[in-house]
């Protein structure tokens, strides 16, 4: 039980976290970010194109995280070695260069030329800079109308640089704040999973499948990304449930199964202690209401159909299907084929009918997956 509460701290102080990181910049989303700094760059400097290189440390390489111009779709994703062409150079020294011949530099490479069909005459090549590290570089080029960019141009892609890097950083230290929430969400489902040898993967799989439902019915990124957290914790009121209780290879009795009940509000009330409120709405909810079923028959409001929130809804279909489908001491489960068939009997009854149909058509398009689990 020690080992599940550090996790519920750990949890609680990343998404106290990741909201506050939040806070720092309108455009969170690292390639809006990206996208804005070069735009506002290129437009106020005044070239004909632009492309943002940022570094990936653990790669060792420079990638072209956005473009702007006439070949931007071709430039996007090109990557480079660190010590290669004008970028690497700047990214290296930390120095801006104005380059106005750009083909007889010795630095250059025309390799992004080659692959874009672009020809680059011209350009100011600048880091960005967050407290002495270097996160990439910005390239403008081709200065428009005249032929070469001035000194005044590139003290002004300096000084927008210096401010679009903070940016920057923000967007990447958000970025790396939701991957440790996410595994350490993962980790805590792991632990609850493990308490019963019979649901070992449970968590994990039913946010999988819930997933899977979120991009049939075409979620955007956001709202996937935020049902599969919800999802990989809608068991964590199970901390409050008897071992003897929770492992117990037979039927549950009518009073133990009241008692198992009850995870649904001690998960939703161990997530409403989380701050801020608007980072754990959705798994509240979730926590709360899975097993709540269209015609009012569910636990523990018995609320009937729109009044179930959505990501509940398809949760509820997800989780019923793994627990059909996973073998116990007293049932061997069913096959995907008859779990799938059982989803469908109940569609519009028990189980959200949207969330069944694109359930039951992903895992259509699996038959080869659905004859291997056949009993």
């Amino acid at each position: 039980m020690t080992q599940i509460t550090d996790l519920e701290f750990k949890v609680q102080e990343l998404v106290t976290l990741l909201e506050a990181s939040k806070q720092l910049n309108s455009n969170i989303e690292m390639e809006e970010v990206l996208e804005n700094i070069l735009l506002q760059m290129v437009q106020i400097v005044g070239a004909e194109a632009g492309t943002l290189w940022v570094l990936d440390k653990e790669r060792q390489q420079i990638k072209a995280s956005a473009a702007y111009g006439p070949s931007a779709s071709d430039i996007l994703n090109i990557e480079l070695e660190l010590d290669e062409g004008i970028v690497g150079k700047v990214i290296r020294t930390g120095e801006a260069q104005l380059i106005e011949h750009v083909a007889s530099n010795p630095d250059w490479t025309d390799r992004v030329d080659h692959s874009s069909g672009f020809v680059t005459k011209s350009m100011i090549t600048v880091p960005l800079t967050v407290k002495g590290n270097v996160l990439g570089a910005l390239q403008l080029l081709n200065k428009k109308d005249i032929a070469f960019f001035s000194e005044q141009d590139i003290r002004l892609a300096v000084a927008l640089a210096n401010q679009s890097a903070l940016a920057l950083h923000n967007s990447q230290m958000y970025d790396e704040l939701q991957r440790m929430l996410l595994s350490m969400i993962r980790t805590l489902a792991k632990v609850l999973d493990a308490r019963d040898p019979y649901t070992a993967g449970h968590s994990e799989r039913v946010a999988k499948y819930s997933l899977w439902i979120a991009q049939k019915l075409e979620f955007d990124a956001h709202t996937c990304e935020e049902l599969y957290k919800a999802a990989l914790l809608h068991d964590i009121g199970k901390i409050g449930i008897a071992d003897d209780i929770l492992r117990k290879p037979d039927r549950l009795t009518n009073e133990e199964y009241e008692a198992i009940k009850q995870h649904t509000v001690i998960g939703a009330d161990i997530l409403s202690n989380m701050e801020p409120k608007d980072a754990v709405a959705h798994a509240m909810e979730t926590a709360l209401s899975h097993h709540e079923r269209l015609d009012g028959t569910g636990y523990p409001h018995g609320l009937p159909g729109d009044d179930i929130p959505l990501f509940a809804r398809i949760v509820g279909v997800a989780d019923a299907f793994d627990a059909m489908t996973t073998a116990r001491s007293y049932s061997e489960g069913l096959s995907f084929r008859l779990g799938a068939e059982e989803l469908i009997r109940c569609r519009g009854t028990l189980f959200d009918s949207e969330a069944v149909d694109a359930f039951t058509a992903i895992l259509a398009d699996c038959d080869y997956e659905l004859e291997r689990y056949e009993k």
